[in-house]
């Protein structure tokens, strides 16, 4: 089998990594040849990890790897690790290096929801996809919530006042300036409104939080959920991966399902989990939440056209852009924030990348 040097700075990185696949695959005792399977390169999306899968027959895995010792995959080991010993639809960690830049995993398919849910029948499809996702996204906060410390990781992390503002930093700094060219006259207005909206958030309780909850980060293996890029995971409040969801810019929800689909997920926690929720309040910081979750999504989607060339992203910021004006109807204590908004739509309408 032959690798493509892509994503290697030399034919000896490639080397060094085609001997840690083949001592790795030893060591996890896995059932296959390096000299007869197949490979193929899997698209990394936002990351900068590359992946690939090896199929020899009915048996393959996939090679989580990072090309450059700057970066290490420490965090996705040690989240993955915990999650799938609490039962988590995770997928299994094989083996590793010692410098943990190579990684063996299972090898999930190629049904992502956002894949499914493009091509399902109609709306009683999507809304079983995904509550089938919401079900499994309350089991995974709920099944943890009393043993985060024992991740290693995640020991220590809290996605707090200071995570929510560098998320409006960025969004301020990437996508309102950069991307659209706006010049804001009215910093302090607008660090009020951002301030207030912070503040709010961090006064919720913290549970496990994915962090990028969203359809391509949700594959569907036999019938059941399960869940990638995980690395960034930390402790937060529920609404944050519920509303990554549910206001995904991958895939737009009209408002009836998208409320349908809260609904379930509350009905989860409360009749499974038995947890004593006051739906209003918990309604109002999931909307909140996810202005706060569009605005990095914006900020993201600018930074990866413009930084990282990959200017598919760029289609993806009417959607975000719409998921936050629909939010902002509710709350207008953020008038500078919906004014740059609305200049904002109008430049991304010209903007050419």
């Amino acid at each position: 089998m032959q690798l493509s040097a892509e994503g290697f700075r030399s034919m000896r990185a490639e080397q060094t990594f085609m001997k840690k696949v083949q001592q790795l695959l030893k060591k996890a005792d896995l059932q296959l040849s390096l000299q007869n399977a197949e490979l193929t390169v899997l698209t990394d999306g936002g990351s900068d990890r590359n992946f690939y899968r090896i199929k020899e027959g009915d048996a393959s895995v996939v090679v989580m790897a990072n090309t450059t010792p700057r970066f290490d995959n420490e965090s996705y080991i040690s989240v993955g690790s915990f999650l799938f010993k609490q039962g988590i639809g995770v997928p299994q960690i094989y083996a590793h290096d010692d410098e943990k830049q190579v990684v063996l995993l299972e090898d999930l398919g190629d049904e992502s929801l956002l894949q499914l849910l493009k091509k399902a029948a109609g709306d009683k499809e999507i809304k079983t996809y995904y509550e089938q996702a919401l079900a499994s996204l309350a089991e995974m906060q709920m099944k943890t919530k009393n043993s985060l410390d024992d991740c290693g990781y995640l020991k220590g992390r809290s996605f707090g006042y200071e995570a929510f503002r560098w998320e409006t930093d960025y969004f301020t700094e990437c996508f309102l300036k950069r991307f659209c060219g706006l010049a804001i006259d009215n910093d302090e207005e607008l660090d009020r409104e951002f301030h207030q909206l912070a503040a709010s958030l961090d006064s919720e309780p913290r549970y496990f939080m994915h962090r990028d909850f969203q359809s391509q980060n949700i594959y569907f293996k036999n019938g059941r959920p399960r869940f990638i890029d995980f690395q960034t995971a930390t402790k937060g409040l529920l609404q944050y991966d519920v509303a990554s969801l549910l206001k995904d810019a991958y895939f737009k929800l009209e408002e009836t399902l998208r409320a349908e689909l809260l609904y379930f997920y509350l009905e989860t926690l409360q009749s499974k989990w038995g947890m004593d929720i006051d739906r209003e309040n918990f309604i109002r910081t999931f909307h909140r939440t996810g202005l706060q979750r569009n605005m990095q999504a914006l900020g993201a989607f600018a930074y990866l056209a413009m930084d990282k060339g990959k200017t598919d992203f760029a289609a993806h910021i009417p959607t975000a852009l719409f998921y936050l004006r629909d939010a902002l109807k509710q709350f207008p204590e953020f008038p500078l924030l919906r004014e740059l908004l609305e200049q904002s739509e109008i430049k991304t309408r010209n903007t050419k990348l």
